[in-house]
C-alpha cells in the first residue's frame, strides 16, 4: 500500500512538472529538420561558441544540485534567418540551472542558417551546457 502511495504521488508530481521554454512555441508545430546538408553555424564557429558560453553563461546563485555533472541540455530552433525562434530544456538540473541556461540562450546572437538544396530551413538543435564551479 506505501509504495502504491509512493508511486502515485511521484506520477503526480512528474505529471505537474513544467518544462521551461522560451520564445515562440508555434515553431515545434511547424516542420522542422535535424539534420541538413550544410549545419547551422554559430558566429565565428566553434571556438566564437565556446568564448560566448565563457563569458555568459552564469552560475545561478542557489547552485544545489543533486548530480556531480551539471550539465543543462537546451533544445533550441533556429528559423530560416538562423535566429533562435524557441527554446526549451531538455534535460535540466533544478529551475535555478535550468533558468541560468535559456538566459545564455536568449543571448546569443543570430547563427548562419542551416541550408537544405541550397534554401535555409528550419532547424532544430539539442545544446549541452555545461557549468563548471
Amino acid at each position: 500500500m506505501q509504495r502504491c502511495v509512493l508511486s502515485l504521488l511521484l506520477v503526480i508530481l512528474v505529471a505537474s512538472a513544467k518544462a521551461q521554454s522560451w520564445g515562440d512555441s508555434s515553431f515545434k508545430e511547424r516542420p522542422l529538420f535535424y539534420s541538413v546538408e550544410v549545419a547551422p553555424k554559430f558566429p565565428s564557429g566553434m571556438q566564437g561558441y565556446y568564448a560566448f558560453l565563457s563569458e555568459n553563461l552564469k552560475m545561478p546563485a542557489n547552485k544545489f544540485s543533486f548530480s556531480s555533472h551539471k550539465v543543462v541540455i537546451v533544445r533550441i530552433i533556429l528559423d530560416t534567418a538562423g535566429k533562435i525562434a524557441f527554446a526549451e530544456i531538455e534535460k535540466g538540473l533544478n529551475e535555478n540551472y535550468d533558468q541560468a541556461a535559456l538566459e545564455t540562450v536568449k543571448a546569443m546572437p543570430a547563427w548562419t542558417p542551416g541550408l537544405q538544396n541550397h534554401h535555409p530551413v528550419p532547424v532544430s538543435i539539442s545544446l549541452p551546457l555545461l557549468f563548471i564551479d
